[in-house]
This record gives structure tokens, sequence and C-alpha cells, in this order.
């Protein structure tokens, strides 16, 4: 950003508006719109926040006319407008039901038939992988929509929308309990074909689709999703609250203004946590698509990336470009010809990525309450690491004391995932105490993956108190273990040397 911005200015404001929130949000001030600029305060921030969430609208009118529209989508008929499951009653449900069942018994070579859509996550092949890059979110948002139009196809269930399963949401869905969501029978053949090696704690040995009935871990934010008492603490709203509101692109999505996934607070990492705590069947990539909740469970990610799009202005192409470009970032990926491709969705479907932006023209509404505007946290070390000029983190002055940094920063750097077999957690221990679990959520062949291979190393972040470190006297100790159980129920620890030697960088911060 160079020169002076004219803060008064309505067309210079608006057309630099992520930018400008982007300084803001991480308190890079001054920042250089000089000579000498003020900065904001919490109110400001919030305002402008605020006035970028409907839509910049340059006065009253325009403000009104946004309003008015909003409220004309939510009530819009035409658009297939998707409920949480638990507000999904009477022949409405019925009909779901009747839609799910119905593509699960079509024959197994029919493209509308569970087991064809399933398939399309991994396995059989051919492979698709869209995880850990840019797409993500766009790719699963095309990928659902072809799921839901299967189940439309279904007779009967012209009007059937794929409703979504809020993880936060207190009320554990009774549905899925019941039949067709409560099991699913692979065929005989896919058993066949499947690698022994990894049928452990996903697939019985008669096809049918199994998940734990307890969490295999549990840690201070994340418990098993698949309990009616999933989450009485609500931590997990509070942990997606805090990612919705991260101004960027990038740092919502998960990716480094470089395209380099480390895992931390962000919806990526949210997505693979869930698809761990959810059972032994979501967290294996290859047959996750066979477990009927992972449909819903895709539904909610797609709607908080909505939710992301609608807070910070980049419900349409040229805008989300703009957020996308306040950190440097390239939008190749959204508009480059044949880097946009999302097969095999731009082939059955036409669309490119940025056709899948605008999710109102996709012919799709979310059917939730406004979201509020909420104090963001404290910035995680991951944020501070991509962006230095931010305060936490950083000293400005050439003496300090270290006691005075009451936060821990360890960074699990480069391990070679190409070299893991599955889905995998990375375990921090202090003092022989388990204090945080990451997860990786990935293929058994992972090299297989195109989109994996390009991007073989990551790493992943932990934060944690200072004190926590003293009191355990410096004694740290991460492991790597396989999400999937050996015949002996055993989860077994690979050595770091099997995996391109990963390090462990650990720094103070404030």
């Amino acid at each position: 950003m160079k020169g002076i911005i004219d803060l008064a200015s309505y067309q210079e404001v608006s057309s630099l508006s992520a930018k400008i929130y982007y300084y803001v949000y991480y308190k890079m001030m001054p920042a250089p719109w000089g000579p000498k600029p003020t900065p904001w305060n919490e109110n400001k921030a919030f305002s402008f926040r605020n006035w970028l969430t409907h839509g910049c609208p340059k006065d009253q009118a325009a403000l009104d006319a946004f309003k008015k529209n909003q409220a004309a989508i939510a009530e819009d008929t035409s658009l297939r407008q998707r409920k949480n499951i638990n507000d999904v009653q009477g022949i409405e449900r019925e009909n779901l039901i009747k839609a799910f069942q119905g593509i699960m018994d079509l024959d197994n070579s029919d493209p509308n038939s569970f087991y064809q859509l399933g398939g399309i996550h991994w396995y059989p092949a051919p492979t698709y992988c869209e995880h850990h890059i840019h797409p993500f979110l766009a790719w699963h948002r095309a990928y659902i929509l072809q799921f839901e139009n299967a189940l439309r196809a279904i007779p009967g269930c012209e009007d059937v929308t794929l409703p979504y399963w809020d993880i936060s949401d207190d009320r554990y869905p009774e549905i899925f309990s019941e039949a067709p969501f409560a099991t699913y029978k692979v065929p005989q053949e896919f058993i066949n074909q499947y690698p022994q090696e990894v049928k452990n704690g996903s697939l019985k040995a008669d096809g049918s689709i199994i998940r734990n009935d307890a969490a295999t871990y549990n840690e201070e934010k994340w418990k098993y999703l698949r309990d009616a008492s999933h989450d009485p603490t609500n931590t997990n709203k509070v942990y997606l609250d805090k990612i919705i509101q991260f101004p960027t692109w990038n740092a919502f999505n998960g990716l480094t203004n470089k395209g380099v996934y480390v895992a931390s607070e962000s919806l990526m990492h949210a997505h693979d946590m869930i698809h761990n705590c959810n059972g032994a069947t979501t967290a294996n990539q290859d047959v996750t698509g066979f477990e009927p909740v992972f449909w819903l469970f895709h539904a909610n990610w797609d709607r908080l990336m909505w939710q992301w799009q609608k807070l910070h202005h980049t419900t349409n192409v040229d805008d989300f470009k703009k957020n996308v470009k306040a950190c440097g970032d390239t939008t190749d990926w959204i508009d480059g010809v044949g880097l946009n491709i999302m097969d095999p969705f731009t082939e059955t479907l036409g669309l490119t990525v940025d056709q899948t932006i605008d999710l109102n023209k996709m012919g799709v509404n979310y059917v939730e309450l406004p979201l509020p505007l909420t104090k963001p946290e404290n910035f995680s070390a991951e944020e501070v690491s991509l962006h230095r000029n931010a305060n936490k983190g950083q000293s400005s002055k050439n003496e300090f004391t270290l006691s005075n940094l009451s936060y821990v920063s360890l960074r699990v750097k480069d391990v070679n995932r190409l070299k893991i077999p599955g889905s995998f957690t990375v375990s921090l221990y202090l003092g022989g105490k388990l204090l945080q679990t990451r997860f990786f959520f990935q293929a058994t062949e992972p090299g297989n993956c195109a989109n994996c291979v390009k991007q073989a190393l990551v790493s992943f972040d932990f934060e944690f108190e200072n004190e926590r470190l003293q009191k355990a006297e410096g004694k740290v100790k991460v492991e790597i273990q396989l999400s999937r159980a050996d015949d002996e129920g055993n989860r077994p620890v690979i050595p770091f040397k099997e995996i391109g030697n990963p390090t462990i960088n650990i720094r103070l911060i404030h």
C-alpha cells in the first residue's frame, strides 16, 4: 500500500476496503497512509467492519436497499434454502429420508448412486483430493451441490435440500441414529478391491460402515461429536466464532500468503479435527464419502464459508479477489484459465472456481440467523508469524525481560506427509502430560495425489502459556501417530527419521 489514502473519499475507501481492514484488524499501525495516521480504536474498527459487512453502502438509501435485498434472499423460494438438520420436520424430513434411501437403492453404476457419489472423495478410482489448498471449500461446495442434485432426482423429492449439521449446536440430531443415516453397506466388490491393511477401524468385514462408540482421545478444545452429549460447553462454537472473524481468506481458510498449509487456527484445521472426532470412518479420507453424515457435515463447512463471505464483503468474484490480494496472494486459482478447473465438477456441473464464489447465483442459500459482530480473540502464534508488523511476538525495545513473555509458540516443521499412510495426529506433551493435539486428514496413499505431492511438507503450530512450560521443567515431547489402529488396537507412533526428520522450533512470544 503506497502513498496516502483519503479516508474521506468513498471511492478510495470502498475500493480498498479489504486492505484497509486487513491493516486495522492486525493492528499494523501506523499504516503507510501517512504522514502520521492515528491508530483506530476498537469502536472505529468494528464500525468499519460493520460497514464492510453491509456491502460498503454510500448512504442510508444504499444501506436500506442492501437490507431489503438480504430479506428478499431469505424469502426467495426459487433458491434452495438449506436448513439446520434439527429444524427439518414433517414432510421435509420424510422426503429427506426418502431421497437418501433412494440414491442408496440405485444401481452402483448409476452416477447418482450413493456409492458413485461417495467414491468421488477418493476411493475407488479415479481419485480426487482437494484438501489443504485454496479451492478446498470451493471444490466441496460444488461436490455437495452435485450430491443435492442427485437427491432431488429421486421421484417425489424434487424440492429436497441438503441440511447442514451445525457441530456447535447443543441439539444432537436424532435422525443420525435412524435409517438410512445410521449405516451404509458398501458393495462386496469394493471390499474385494480395497487394500486390506487400511480396513481396520473404518469398515466391518461385511462392508458396513461403523463409527467409534467413544472418542479415541480427548483434549481441551475438542470432544467426540458422535456422542449425543457432544459438547455441552460449546468450546467448538467459541473456536469457530473466532475463525469467522479473521479478515483475510488465507487466515480463514488456513494457508499462508504463499499457499503453504500450517495446522493452526483456521477452518481447514477445524475441518480436519472434526473429521477425526466423528469416528474412524470419517477420519479415513478413502471411505469418508460413504458415511451418510459426511454430507450434512460438509454442508456446514459450506455454510461457514458463506458466513465468512457475508461478514467480509466477499460474496462476488471481484470483492473476493480484493480480499485475497489484500495479503499479497495470487488469484490465479480463482479465475486463471486452466488453473481454476475443479475436476470432476467442471465437466459434470460446468463450474469453475470463480463460478462457486457467489452461492446465491448457484441457486443456494442457508437459513440461519444473521451473524452477530463479536470481539476478536487474541491473535494466535501462526497469525503473528504471518504478519510480522503485528505487535504480538515482537518487541520494539532493545531491552526486555524474557520472563515477561507469557506465551510459547512451538512449531513442528516440515513433516513429510507423503511418508505417512493415511490421516495422522501430532500430539504435544509437556512433562509427560498430553497438552494439545493436531490432526491431519489425508488419503492412505497421498503419493497418488498431485495436490498432496505439491505440498509434501506440512507444519503444525501449538501455542500455550509459558507458565506451563516452566511447570513441566521444559520437558517437551512430540508424537506423530497414525489415525487408524493396528490389529491390536494400537495407533503406531511414527519415528521422525521416517518422515523427513521434521524440526521442532520454539520461541517465546508476548
